[in-house]
């Protein structure tokens, strides 16, 4: 278990250095008053992502990212345990295949946050001993692979050693020639992302480098991951961003329009607005269609065509993702 001054593992220790403001806005808030003290999908929460809470302008959005809440328990119809078929497309412990000559590396449980609204919070995690020698042993026999998608959990929470050795044994397969990491961590753990960063800049001699983060709310965005950004985008990496359409976070058109210039002030692209994956226990978080593509609608009178994310949802099976 990590020190306590990085994460956060009990929500009274969470809530103790929020403060008693943030306990009063919790219970006046409708979204947050019903909290579950002993969650069956663990509380975690990084002290950067708590920082963060306390200087939001809109702190309850944040708060409800990461708070659970006995909402979660509700059964509902069509919320299932594995919403985007990972299971039904893996192909090893490690290793998932839907699209064409992509595969992606579930590289880790580990992730800087619980997300409530995590769309692998039920996904049965595989420890693999050496997941390099798997991944590389995989690609061996897969040769027509182009692109790698660093996946997880969160993958730049790996060592810095367990992380290259991953890389190194990618780059051993001349076919892969896009190399791409999705991580939460610019706005939830910035110091495991610094670590890494004497390897990550040099990858673009080797790989088109592609990062995409995942912000969902303009105040998750700061000095720290200004100059995450800054760093990468410098070296050579395409920064995109993808986002989940968040009821109670972000489902207004004036918080996703100060994200998407917020993330481009920082060096990031807009990339996808994801409706919500249905894993079980998400419910309350999900937007109607209707809405949410009203709300694209009203993104496109404010924003140029460039910062106006692509409205999307994930279907188990497809091969794409699917515009709403």
């Amino acid at each position: 278990m990590e020190h306590p001054a990085f994460v956060f593992t009990q929500i009274s220790d969470f809530l103790d250095y929020l403060g008693p403001d943030f306990a009063t806005l919790i219970a006046n808030t409708p979204y947050l008053a019903n909290l579950d003290h002993a969650p069956s999908f663990p509380f975690c929460c990084s002290r950067h992502y708590a920082d963060l809470i306390k200087n939001a302008k809109e702190p309850a959005a944040l708060l409800r990212e990461v708070l659970p809440t006995k909402e979660e328990y509700a059964d509902i119809p069509g919320f299932v345990m594995d919403p985007v078929g990972d299971l039904d497309a893996g192909k090893s412990e490690c290793v998932i295949q839907k699209y064409d000559r992509r595969a992606l590396i579930v590289t880790t449980a580990t992730c800087g946050v619980r997300c409530r609204f995590c769309f692998r919070r039920n996904y049965p995690f595989q420890s693999s001993p050496n997941i390099a020698a798997e991944v590389g042993s995989w690609l061996d026999t897969h040769t027509d692979i182009w692109e790698v998608i660093l996946s997880g959990g969160d993958p730049l929470t790996l060592s810095p050693a367990k992380l290259q050795s991953l890389i190194e044994a990618i780059s051993d397969h001349g076919s892969v020639t896009t190399l791409r990491i999705h991580s939460r961590l610019p706005v939830m753990r910035p110091d495991l992302v610094q670590q890494h960063f004497e390897f990550l800049r040099d990858l673009p001699a080797r790989f088109d480098c592609v990062l995409v983060s995942h912000v969902d709310h303009p105040d998750e965005l700061d000095e720290s991951s200004m100059e995450i950004f800054g760093q990468l985008k410098y070296s050579g990496w395409t920064l995109l961003n993808q986002s989940v359409l968040l009821k109670g976070v972000n489902d207004n058109a004036d918080t996703l329009t100060k994200l998407s210039r917020k993330l481009f002030e920082q060096g990031v692209l807009p990339y996808y607005l994801h409706q919500l994956d249905h894993a079980k226990g998400v419910a309350h978080y999900e937007v109607s269609d209707e809405k949410a593509k009203a709300l694209i609608e009203e993104i496109r009178t404010k924003l140029p065509g460039y910062l106006v994310p692509r409205l999307v949802r994930e279907i188990a099976g497809e091969k794409s993702k699917t515009p709403v």
